[in-house]
């Protein structure tokens, strides 16, 4: 049975509608859900993020939003740290109307956002503002200014602002379409970086190398489907961005332990 976390657990009262519950560090966690929702933050360490079935890779310096619909869990954390913003939902707010239409549609894909140095510096500041003994009005307001930091992180075909604005447009642009071939030369003047720059941003950032963080995009896409599709695996591969099957099937094994075909066979090898 999936636990469900209760609001009178970690808002202070019935009238609050926006409290702060940080995690330092997350430990693994297993699938559960929640009668609130949350805005989650990777303040540092990586991690492996199921929502409603779908893996994501944490990075630090990415945000999600989890909805009290859903279900997730956390896995294979690093040192995981993560800022949550618990909020009721927005409709009851008392001084502000309209916040659900700042708030992404329930597709996972659009859930999960890189933000630039710039925001992170805002974000902060306002989180740490919402943690002291604030009003209501105030407390949606900073909630609010929230909402539209995210909202500038939106997808682009092209970069803009800083570089290290670029880099992140970078990274969303490659969340979404990670299935096509890149070109990274081409891929890295599009957004008006050159390769190496980028290289040495990915590396001090987040860790990994842009091949690497494209390879798991895809992987964490193909557990998906192996697990909720009857595509055959080699049609999942393909889709998938991996022209050659058994690279896949290696780069699978590396990622996850465990063979695309272990996973097919027993879904419950995964992280449900």
């Amino acid at each position: 049975m999936i636990e469900m976390l209760l609001d009178k657990d970690f808002f202070s009262s019935s009238d609050q509608n926006i409290t702060v519950e940080p995690r330092a560090p997350q430990p693994v966690y297993p699938e559960h859900t929640h009668n609130f929702n949350e805005i989650v933050i990777v303040t540092s360490g990586y991690g492996k993020h199921i929502l409603n079935g779908r893996l994501f890779d944490l990075y630090p310096g990415m945000m999600f939003y989890i909805k009290a619909s859903d279900c997730h869990l956390y896995e294979n954390v690093n040192n995981l740290h993560l800022t949550n913003i618990l909020f009721r939902d927005p409709e009851n707010f008392h001084f502000i109307n309209g916040i659900n239409q700042l708030i992404p549609n329930p597709d996972p894909i659009h859930s999960h956002y890189f933000f630039d140095k710039k925001s992170d510096e805002n974000i902060q500041s306002i989180i740490k503002q919402l943690t002291q003994n604030q009003s209501s009005a105030v407390q949606e307001s900073l909630f609010l200014q929230l909402l539209l930091i995210f909202n500038k992180n939106f997808y682009v075909n092209e970069g803009t602002g800083s570089s290290d604005n670029r880099v992140k447009q970078l990274l969303r642009w490659l969340q979404i379409n990670f299935k096509e071939q890149i070109d990274w030369e081409q891929l890295t003047a599009q957004f008006s970086l050159s390769l190496r720059s980028f290289h040495r941003k990915m590396k001090n950032e987040i860790g990994i190398t842009p091949q690497k963080y494209l390879i798991k995009l895809r992987l964490a896409n193909a557990y998906t489907q192996l697990i909720y599709s009857n595509k055959s695996i080699t049609t999942i591969a393909q889709e998938c961005g991996f022209n050659d099957s058994a690279y896949f099937s290696t780069c699978f094994k590396q990622e996850f332990t465990f063979s695309p075909q272990a996973l097919r066979n027993n879904p419950d090898k995964g992280y449900h």
